[in-house]
């Protein structure tokens, strides 16, 4: 249910309304005994937070609200990834710098935020006085102040946590008020084990003890790899399988190379490549694939531009490179990769071709480098991609399945060399020992 909030509604129209349903304006302040806060000074203490990549572009919007008069409270797993984060008020537009992380909580799926923008109306968690049965949250898309309610299914409290199960979706982040207007604890969403996403409130007080042990802040981009889960060890795992909607693909990744393997193990074990589609194709040269923003994009969408949130530093190992079936981390040019860093997720594959002992000695004059015999009889008689040798990471190779590489390195492509019909990676799967 939805209100506006209008002073000037008479008491008649306002017990009108109220009685209504659905999508209406908002009473004033109720006349319960007490009230411990009011809308107008609630949606005071809430932030939305614009998050954007290394790159300083946009990559999604999230919310939090004030706990103290610089700190705000969010959902871990809404920014995660983010490398950047901006707070702004509610229905405007000017954005404030956040500094950092302080403190956070996997199991809890909270994190706290130092942001630049000091606000004296930050909010407190406090106890339900009754039975709780109804709570709110606030937004305001403009002038207007919208209240959404919803009722509460049950309550659910262990040692370590206490949730309120909601019967409607709430907007994740946001905090949630009882009907006094005292602040209940923070929206969060929750798939159940049939896979159905739900919304709950955990409990407020909760936040506290994070309150209670932050740290001087620390760069966003730290969030990006914090887990609980755990991960299988590389000593397991044989091979990885890349299940497309076109046919499979099954890589080898190298130990000499072990942050990149290592990396790779944790993007597949959080599914991060499924539904993720070949976005790059060069005709009998390469395949590239895992850019987050494909995964809905539509097909005049500019793709292939959001990794995990973060990147990893080159790793050139002699005797490991650019041959047919190699596998090599993506990167930007150097005028927007000023670290000359991998995509902590893009990878392609190497379709490539066979070079002449003359292209081989003139790709050493201009690369200032030189090709061992072995190298020379690979890229004579195999074929590969000689010129990116010494600029990216090699880390593994396909072991099967180079005739499908092939096959979609000849798609026919839109210019940016995205193919017209999407190759879909359906998952990524682990091939155990």
């Amino acid at each position: 249910m939805r209100w506006l909030f209008h002073p000037f509604l008479s008491l008649l129209v306002l017990l009108m309304v109220a009685c209504a349903g659905g999508s209406k304006k908002a009473p004033e302040e109720n006349a319960d005994d007490e009230p411990r806060g009011s809308y107008h000074s609630n949606i005071s203490g809430m932030a939305e937070l614009h998050l954007s990549d290394h790159y300083t572009r946009p990559v999604g919007k999230a919310f939090g609200f004030y706990v103290g008069p610089e700190t705000v409270v969010t959902n871990l797993s809404e920014i995660q990834g983010a490398y950047r984060v901006r707070v702004a008020a509610p229905g405007t537009t000017q954005q404030y710098k956040v500094e950092g992380y302080t403190a956070y909580d996997l199991d809890l799926d909270l994190v706290v935020l130092k942001v630049d923008r000091k606000n004296s109306a930050f909010l407190s968690p406090v106890p339900p006085i009754d039975t709780v049965d109804t709570l709110y949250t606030l937004l305001r898309p403009s002038t207007d102040l919208l209240v959404s309610k919803t009722t509460v299914r049950s309550f659910q409290e262990t040692d370590s946590s206490g949730y309120y199960r909601l019967s409607a979706r709430l907007e994740s982040g946001k905090p949630a008020f009882y009907t006094d207007h005292g602040l209940a604890g923070i929206i969060q969403k929750q798939v159940d084990e049939g896979g159905e996403t739900m919304t709950r409130v955990l409990e407020g007080k909760w936040i506290k003890p994070l309150l209670d042990n932050q740290e001087s802040p620390q760069a966003l981009i730290g969030l990006s790899n914090k887990s609980n889960t755990v991960y299988p060890s590389y000593q397991t795992i044989r091979g990885f399988r890349m299940v497309t909607n076109m046919g499979n693909i099954t890589l080898r990744l190298y130990n000499e190379t072990p942050e990149y393997r290592d990396n790779f193990i944790k993007l597949v074990t959080d599914q991060f490549y499924d539904s993720l589609t070949v976005h790059r194709v060069i005709r009998g040269f390469l395949i590239q694939t895992g850019a987050a923003d494909t995964r809905d994009a539509g097909p005049q969408d500019v793709v292939g531009w959001r990794g995990p949130g973060y990147t990893l530093p080159m790793n050139i190992v002699p005797g490991i490179f650019h041959k047919r079936g190699a596998i090599a981390a993506s990167k930007l040019p150097d005028a927007k990769n000023p670290k000359d860093e991998s995509d902590g997720s893009q990878f392609y594959i190497v379709s490539g071709r066979v070079f002449t002992e003359k292209e081989l000695d003139d790709l050493e004059e201009q690369k200032g480098i030189r090709y061992t015999a072995e190298q020379r009889n690979v890229y004579g008689t195999q074929g590969g991609a000689p010129h990116l040798d010494g600029d990216y990471t090699v880390f593994g190779e396909v072991t099967t399945g180079m005739e499908l590489v092939d096959r979609i390195s000849l798609l026919e492509t839109y210019q940016g060399d995205r193919p017209v019909k999407d190759v879909r990676v359906l998952r990524m799967e682990f091939i155990y020992r």
